[in-house]
């Protein structure tokens, strides 16, 4: 039977303890579980102590882990430094916050470290997008208008990406942590497929995987700017790990599997025995509501 994972996306801001974060989760029948980017120092030593202590297993990472002491637990966000910055600064600290996080990952045990790439220093117009979905002439007029901008900003900041990846891929390599770039959400983060493909062709430092947010997927889709199929297919050799939530209307994920309109059976190609797979659910789910997504997914997917 297949192993379903828990991010503690869904729980984490709740609590100060690690203990008490993952023992909610065991509760719910979860064996294994990936760490979140809103977690503490101590709540990562916490959740160390319990794997050496063979009480949880952790398959995975989200850059960053644990949260670096100066930012607090409500402003954690895994694009507060970005590894595409023009600002060499920020780059080179966004660099120093990451290997930490794939030191913590070898520490622990886990397979994978998952990134965010950065972004393009651009308005970001997703949600504006998505308004304007029933009104295709302003709908097309803005799309195009965001992929100009974005097209004509990109290249500098993609070469701090290769920059920073190259750094990353040869110490995750001695580290013997895998790491995976994830599709995003948002039209101005880094990468889309294009720049993906780049990015696997120019970082010779060690070897990157992909990492498929079953949610981003579908909002790019359903704004028209890339088929989640496509995705799927031109990655599936480096694919190594899901994020998988259900998504309502063009832009509102990680919802419970079931509770949204994304068709998972679509993903039964590509799931296999080496391919992880993460619920990231949100708050207000509750733990009644996850079990729940994972017999619906034990019926609709593997």
């Amino acid at each position: 039977m297949r192993q379903y994972i828990l991010s503690t996306s869904w729980n984490s801001r709740a609590h100060t303890d690690g203990v008490e974060m993952v023992r909610e989760i065991t509760s719910m029948g979860f064996a294994t579980i990936e760490l979140d980017f809103a977690l503490t120092a101590r709540m990562v030593d916490d959740v160390l102590s319990l794997v050496r202590a063979g009480a949880i297993k952790v398959s995975s990472l989200h850059n960053m882990c644990p949260l670096p002491a100066d930012i607090p637990k409500d402003m954690a966000s895994p694009d507060r430094q970005s590894l595409a910055s023009l600002d060499e600064g920020e780059r080179a600290a966004a660099v120093a916050i990451a290997k930490n996080t794939i030191s913590y990952a070898s520490r622990l045990g886990a397979r994978a470290v998952i990134f965010h790439a950065g972004r393009v220093e651009m308005p970001d117009r997703t949600r504006l997008l998505a308004a304007h979905k029933n009104d295709p002439k302003a709908f097309e007029a803005l799309k195009a208008k965001m992929i100009r901008e974005r097209a004509h900003k990109k290249g500098p900041h993609l070469e701090q990406v290769v920059k920073s990846f190259n750094e990353l891929a040869g110490y995750a390599g001695d580290m013997r942590v895998k790491i995976a770039l994830e599709n995003r959400y948002y039209h101005r983060e880094m990468p889309d497929v294009d720049e993906l493909e780049e990015i696997y062709a120019r970082v010779h430092a060690g070897e990157l995987f992909y990492w498929h947010d079953v949610g981003h997927a579908e909002v790019f889709e359903r704004l028209s700017f890339c088929a989640h199929k496509d995705l799927l297919d031109t990655f599936i050799r480096r694919l190594i790990g899901m994020h998988l939530h259900d998504i309502i209307g063009v832009i509102d994920d990680h919802k419970v599997p079931g509770d949204g309109s994304f068709d998972f059976s679509s993903l039964k190609p590509y799931i296999t025995d080496k391919v992880m797979t993460v619920l990231e659910v949100h708050q207000p789910a509750s733990a009644d509501d996850i079990v729940r997504g994972v017999a619906y997914l034990r019926k609709h997917l593997v």
